[in-house]
């Protein structure tokens, strides 16, 4: 009878570890790498800051055009949380400031910090526009380090202004969000004041 060899557990335990490690780096790194992928494809990302008010120089007139905003959410894979917004599709005028919300629940037993990230979608229109330009954030959850507690739903308000100058042909806006579990001192990650 030959010597069969053992199996080498020092060689799996080490392939193991890497793998975990290389997991918990990604799981790190998503936010950094949703910035950098977005500054790669020339994807715009809002600008505005945390208790940062936006510039006016003289107040916005409504209009009567209208637009569709569409409200969309999801959370990362594996994050133990429901988010989704309280209202999935409004009817605003240029200029007019619109209040909103979205819902988050947490599901486990513990806390968890999260930080949603967005992306602006435009329907009709010139092809290339950045929603930045045009829409102003007035009151956003998105970018900041958010705690949600044990077992509870959170209501995070979003209130912005479309601006009159919204080029013609543009009918429809999405707000899409993404929330992420927030990894402890990123600070690429925008902390609440």
């Amino acid at each position: 009878m030959k010597n069969q060899p053992k199996p080498n557990f020092t060689k799996t335990l080490i392939i193991c570890a890497i793998a975990f490690a290389a997991s918990i780096a990604l799981t790190i790194a998503a936010v950094p790498l949703y910035y950098l992928f977005c500054q790669q494809f020339g994807i715009p990302i809002p600008s505005i800051q945390v208790g940062q008010t936006p510039q006016q120089t003289e107040p916005i007139q409504p209009t009567n055009r209208t637009v569709t905003i569409r409200f969309m959410a999801k959370t990362a894979a594996g994050l133990p949380m429901g988010f989704e917004p309280i209202t999935y599709t409004q009817t605003v005028n240029l200029g007019q400031p619109t209040l909103t919300a979205y819902k988050a629940q947490n599901f486990s037993n513990s806390g968890i910090d999260g930080v949603a990230v967005h992306m602006l979608y435009a329907m009709g229109g010139p092809s290339g526009t950045n929603l930045n330009d045009y829409i102003t954030l007035q009151q956003c959850f998105c970018f900041e380090e958010q705690h949600y507690p044990a077992q509870s739903d959170i209501r995070l308000p979003l209130s912005f202004v479309v601006l009159p100058t919204l080029p013609e042909g543009i009918h429809t806006i999405t707000f899409a969000y993404t929330l992420f579990q927030a990894q402890p001192n990123d600070p690429r990650i925008l902390k609440r004041k």
